[in-house]
């Protein structure tokens, strides 16, 4: 069925809300014009009173294994009733002989997902070798979480030979530094990792709390996630705007303590009010083709 949501209050990458029109054909944006400018006859959904976001991309690093019941209640309480239509599922390793075994537990724990997710992987720095680097590539895993404990080991780490295995997939590297407070961190963390030209997150995001856009560049997610486009999947939330007023920034939308009124997920209702539409096993396994592709400049 094709339909039109008019007078629909985008919120942009820089914050800044646009109003437009969204032509839906098959569970997709067909086409978009801004300013409310008239498109050719069809049913039409007036979304004036909400302020409409990409489905959000989020980190996960406690997924557990759990039976169904507990699943649900914690893809439900954690990721759906904040707006999480991407799941990015990061599973640890202590050692390499681990990884396909670890690799495996973090498919089968998402099964039932009813939103679509990527695999990432956490590993202590010392664990961090070439071999891994080339592990991940194989399995189209775009980021590393990289544990850091003693600051010299890090700076002294093989990253020429990190560099020369992650030729033609470029992946990112996140930091989780375990040592002691030290201002200079993130400093010599990103110090390094431009020398040696490697795609990095300056600190490590904030789990169940939307990805901004330049990490999902340099994850290799966006444009298919994250973003409202002309040919994208439905992905969106729709909050109501504070205190019925249009905003003309989303200064005020707190995604802490606000949650999505509504939540489309591949063009179907995940969340209306507070009922959730569990729908198990309808969330995909993506795979990045080429992390870094799309990146801020």
């Amino acid at each position: 069925m094709a339909y039109i949501m008019e007078e629909v209050n985008v919120l942009k990458h820089d914050k800044e809300i646009k109003t437009y029109s969204l032509l839906v054909k098959h569970n997709k944006i067909s086409f978009m014009k801004e300013n409310n400018q008239p498109i050719e006859s069809y049913f039409t959904m007036n979304l004036s009173q909400y302020i409409l976001t990409p489905g959000h991309v989020m980190v996960d690093f406690n997924m557990q294994t759990m039976d169904f019941s507990q699943f649900k209640t914690y893809i439900t309480n954690k990721l759906i009733n904040r707006g999480c239509t991407t799941l990015i599922s990061v599973f640890t390793i202590e050692s390499e002989r681990e990884f396909h075994d670890r690799l495996k537990e973090a498919r089968a724990r998402l099964l039932n997902s009813p939103i679509d997710y990527y695999l990432a992987l956490k590993l202590p720095l010392e664990k961090l070798t070439p071999s891994i680097v080339r592990k991940c590539k194989r399995n189209k895993i775009p980021a590393i979480f990289i544990e850091i404990e003693n600051v010299e080991a890090f700076k002294t780490h093989p990253w020429g030979w990190i560099k020369d295995a992650l030729y033609q997939f470029p992946l990112a590297f996140f930091p989780i530094y375990k040592g002691p407070k030290m201002k200079s961190f993130n400093k010599i963390w990103s110090g390094v990792l431009k020398e040696q030209n490697i795609v990095f997150v300056q600190t490590c995001p904030k789990q169940h709390a939307p990805l901004p856009l330049d990490v999902l560049m340099k994850i290799g997610i966006y444009p298919s996630k994250g973003e409202i486009r002309i040919g994208g999947e439905l992905d969106y939330n729709l909050y109501t705007c504070p205190e019925g007023m249009i905003l003309e920034t989303a200064s005020e939308l707190d995604y802490d303590n606000q949650q999505p009124e509504i939540t489309f997920h591949r063009g179907k209702i995940l969340k209306a009010g507070k009922e959730v539409y569990f729908r198990p096993g309808f969330g995909n396994e993506c795979k990045v083709t080429v992390p870094g592709h799309f990146q801020l400049q």
